[in-house]
């Protein structure tokens, strides 16, 4: 039997514009720079507005805008910083008193790869054994290593270059590029690029070398998992000689086409955190954004031709008039909503970690959810989750990402809230000090954080560790 009934549903759906604001969000600025330039090209209707002077426009937190006179992020003649990341540094650059070394560009890939096929050409090898020299190049990684098998290259080499070679052509090519600068280039593992680099080491005591040799072809487990007693039983060797052939290893470069291996990357703010004494205010780098208007001139332009068109063509070009007119619109209105909400958002993080900015010191990060901020500022969860993502603010004490000034709670024994950052923070310090000798075991760990008045279990202060990257004390330990 059929029936009929009514039923009433709500439905929400996202207009163009929630949409758009929401992709835009979640971009940093140098993203929105590009994004921008694109819907430029792709929307007649759309024009960058040029001006002559563009005086930044400043967000206040929560103090007067009557201020001493500040220097603007914005402004050409403001000296823009690069800061470092390390991708990897080896233990000869590290130093007691300093983190930091020299930095250099990262190798180019292109021009790395063509260094490797000049050397290539200066041997004396056959054309074919050229021609596979050249594949086997071209999968030489960022790092200096070829991470396919021979099999696979060799596969390649038959449906790529019509070239029917066999592993053992391969293999005896590979040995000739593994002979290439800088030493240990075309290795497959970090065992053959150490073995590599110590077998044309000319420079180092004999004996420390050879057992090095020996330590990196035959113990490198041993070794790499810090087994030190069996590695001086097996080599009858003493503790002080074994701490030389580490010295030696650890002055090897694991990442031969980086050279040191310090990358410089430039990290280009979102904002601008800057204070006046105990105040505090924000601007959001605009600096190379361009300012966006609809273009009416050709509007008008377009709409006077029209006028001079047959119906048909009246109403096309009509249709193109209102479509990229309602597109330059809705994108000029979604940037501003963009900046609004990163200048509501940014506010009300100042406000809540204004004590950190002031200071810098990771003790005095409050703890902060992103729920929190949503309940300041009356935004969905979802939003504050876009605008924090990637995004970075420049301060006096160096540059923050936003994401990082979010953390739960834990109650320290005098009652008060503590951010879990800071106590991860101790637990690093704690670490960095230790006797690497006598490496502490996470009780002990656990031990020290309880006299700081962070009380928490062992399997707590293990997982912290091991979200900060920290091995096991065993895997600490140095001779």
């Amino acid at each position: 039997m059929i029936s009929q009934s009514q039923e009433m549903r709500m439905r929400q759906r996202l207009t163009r514009q929630q949409v758009l604001v929401s992709r835009l969000l979640g971009l940093s600025s140098e993203d929105l720079e590009q994004e921008i330039k694109n819907e430029i090209e792709e929307n007649p209707f759309l024009e960058e507005v040029i001006e002559d002077t563009a005086p930044a426009s400043q967000q206040e937190s929560d103090t007067d805008s009557e201020t001493a006179e500040l220097i603007d992020p914005n402004d050409e003649n403001y000296p823009q910083s690069i800061y470092d990341y390390d991708d990897y540094r080896s233990a000869r650059n590290r130093s007691d008193d300093s983190d930091d070394g020299p930095a250099i560009q990262q190798a180019d890939e292109t021009s790395f790869q063509s260094m490797l096929l000049e050397q290539l050409q200066l041997r004396p090898i056959t054309e074919r054994e050229r021609v596979i020299g050249t594949e086997l190049i071209g999968n030489i990684d960022e790092s200096g290593y070829i991470t396919r098998s021979i099999g696979v290259i060799a596969d390649d080499l038959a449906i790529r270059r019509n070239l029917d070679a066999t592993d053992e052509e391969v293999e005896k090519v590979l040995k000739i590029i593994q002979t290439f600068e800088p030493a240990g280039v075309g290795a497959r593992n970090l065992q053959e690029c150490l073995s590599i680099q110590l077998h044309r080491k000319n420079d180092a005591d004999a004996d420390t070398l050879a057992n090095a040799i020996t330590i990196v072809d035959k113990y490198f487990d041993d070794f790499a998992n810090k087994r030190f007693e069996k590695i001086c039983r097996l080599l009858n060797i003493s503790e002080e000689e074994l701490s030389e052939i580490d010295d030696l290893i650890r002055s090897l470069n694991p990442k031969p086409s980086n050279g040191d291996n310090n990358v410089v990357q430039t990290i280009i703010p979102d904002f601008f955190v800057y204070r006046n004494g105990d105040k505090l205010t924000f601007s959001i780098n605009e600096r190379n954004l361009p300012k966006l208007r609809k273009d009416t001139a050709f509007i008008e332009r377009l709409q006077e031709q029209a006028s001079r068109q047959n119906a048909s063509q009246q109403r096309e070009t009509q249709r193109f008039i209102d479509k990229h007119t309602d597109d330059a619109e809705i994108f000029i209105s979604a940037v501003e909503q963009r900046y609004n909400t990163l200048s509501l958002v940014m506010g009300a993080i100042l406000k809540r970690q204004q004590k950190y900015f002031l200071t810098g010191d990771i003790a005095d990060l409050k703890p902060m959810l992103q729920k929190n901020i949503a309940e300041d500022t009356g935004l969905d969860i979802s939003v504050i989750s876009r605008v924090v993502n990637q995004k970075y603010a420049h301060t006096e004490h160096g540059v923050v990402l936003l994401k990082d000034l979010f953390s739960n709670a834990m109650a320290k024994d005098d009652g008060s809230d503590v951010a879990t950052r800071a106590i991860k923070e101790q637990l690093k310090t704690i670490v960095e000090n230790e006797d690497k000798s006598k490496p502490l075991t996470d009780e002990e760990l656990r031990q020290l954080l309880q006299e700081k008045g962070f009380t928490m279990a062992r399997r707590t202060v293990a997982k912290y560790r091991e979200a900060l990257d920290i091995p096991t004390a065993r895997l600490r330990k140095e001779l």
